[in-house]
């Protein structure tokens, strides 16, 4: 299925590509072993692997998929799968039967925030297993059997948007990894990066939460809470303090951990990084936002830091 972008993106294209879902679906209806090297060699399942060799301190990985297809490790998440079968193959017939609102209503949230000279050309595989989310190299993989989204299939809606924002958004800029980091000042750009990244994929569907009442979702519901939003920029700001001390000193891997675990485990780098955006936007307006996709995130930064003491 091929999803032709007419919203400020004229040449750009994303194309829908349902075959690693359908063909573990029925892998698991029929148990036929002979399609298990089909799967693990599936472009979509490479793409999970590859982003999370890159990403990720606990990578996912060929062998643990091919256990979990078999019923010998949980790290893909295909427990009891059987009892959701049904439902998973309601939930491809659902995305397919909505294209057209995919394309119309929710596409255009990511590109609204990416720079106009930007032309998508993305592949987006749905998958059964995995991370909720990904995005890397113009490939998004998403895992329609997440929780979330089998409670409420509008969900992968909203999804999406956020991880093709991530895709345009390495068009500008580098994404570090984590092998990159050797020093505190690794560290800190690291966070830096990922706070706006992720901050900015957070934002591109806040307002279309807003308007559609869907703000079950963690980030969202501490976005807006003032109380717990406060607490979270405080535990944020504390940790950039730590960083920017000793620069030069090696990044142990206590540190690294804890840093990571908050900024990630406790939802920082979405949450802050998306209040730091809306700050900006409220400020100075989107094409600033824009603007700044196409700079460093100290710079990110440092104009949120311009709106924050004109605030005090």
């Amino acid at each position: 299925m091929k999803i032709q972008i007419s919203d400020n993106s004229a040449c750009g294209q994303i194309n829908y590509d349902f075959s690693a879902v359908e063909l573990v679906i029925d892998y698991f209806l029929k148990r036929n072993n002979n399609k298990i090297n089909e799967i693990v060699n599936h472009p979509a399942y490479k793409l999970v692997f590859e982003h999370s060799k890159r990403f990720s301190s606990t990578a996912l990985n060929k062998d643990m998929l091919v256990l979990s297809l078999k019923g010998k490790s949980t790290a893909f998440g295909f427990s009891n799968i059987n009892e959701r079968l049904s439902i998973l193959k309601e939930m491809v017939n659902y995305l397919k039967n909505n294209e057209q609102k995919i394309k119309e209503e929710f596409i255009p949230l990511a590109l609204f925030y990416l720079p106009r000279d930007y032309k998508p050309e993305v592949t987006v595989y749905f998958i059964i297993g995995g991370y909720n989310g990904i995005a890397l190299n113009d490939e998004v993989a998403i895992n329609i059997d997440w929780e979330q989204f089998r409670s409420a299939p509008q969900e992968i809606f909203l999804y999406l948007p956020h991880e093709l924002f991530h895709i345009g958004f390495a068009h500008y800029q580098q994404v570090p990894d984590i092998s990159i980091v050797k020093t505190k000042e690794d560290l800190r750009k690291l966070v830096m990066s990922f706070t706006m990244n992720e901050g900015l994929a957070t934002l591109v569907t806040y307002q279309k939460r807003i308007d559609l009442n869907a703000l079950s979702d963690y980030d969202y519901s501490i976005l807006i809470n003032s109380l717990l939003l406060t607490k979270k920029v405080k535990q944020f700001m504390s940790l950039i303090q730590i960083l920017g001390r000793n620069i030069s000193d090696f990044v142990t891997n206590k540190l690294l951990a804890e840093v990571l675990g908050q900024c990630s485990g406790d939802r920082l780098f979405y949450v802050v990084g998306c209040y730091m955006g809306l700050k900006i936007e409220q400020n100075y307006g989107r094409e600033k936002l824009i603007e700044l996709i196409k700079h460093s995130p100290e710079k990110f930064f440092e104009v949120f830091k311009n709106v924050d003491r004109q605030n005090i």
